[in-house]
């Protein structure tokens, strides 16, 4: 895998890392159980993506990178936990501005050519972001 590819894949990392942060920011305000519980799974799926992408590019001799957020996700942290004040709502809506992102990130990166093995764990992660997005929307109609 050359430096490029290397780069690419470190680049849909930090997104994946910024996400655990942001999840960590709204789940603190969500008072209803069953919707923290789940955006807790979700959380966990960001850090699964965040662990094997790590894993490729440590294997094909790339260094991944920290797992803290960058500037744009110390912003995205700020906006999703001032958001989250407003309670399970705001919470809701500020993650779902994260998971378009994240969604936009993954379907570009469904174009890359890249070995079967890295495009399936691409793949998985496109699903887990697209389950995610539903569940979020589908949750804001409810309480909208």
């Amino acid at each position: 895998m050359d430096e490029a590819m290397l780069k690419d894949l470190n680049s849909l990392i930090q997104p994946d890392i910024d996400a655990i942060y942001c999840y960590d920011e709204a789940i603190k305000h969500i008072d209803d159980r069953d919707i923290a519980t789940t955006m807790e799974g979700y959380r966990g799926d960001h850090q699964q993506h965040v662990d094997a992408l790590s894993s490729i590019v440590s294997r094909n001799g790339g260094t991944p990178p920290e797992r803290s957020p960058d500037m744009k996700g110390r912003l995205l942290q700020g906006m999703t936990a001032l958001r989250s004040v407003t309670g399970t709502e705001g919470a809701l809506k500020a993650m779902e501005m994260n998971e378009k992102k994240t969604n936009e990130e993954y379907d570009k990166a469904q174009l890359w050519d890249v070995p079967s093995d890295v495009h399936a764990v691409l793949e998985k992660n496109l699903d887990d972001e697209r389950r995610h997005l539903a569940y979020v929307q589908s949750q804001l109609h409810v309480l909208v």
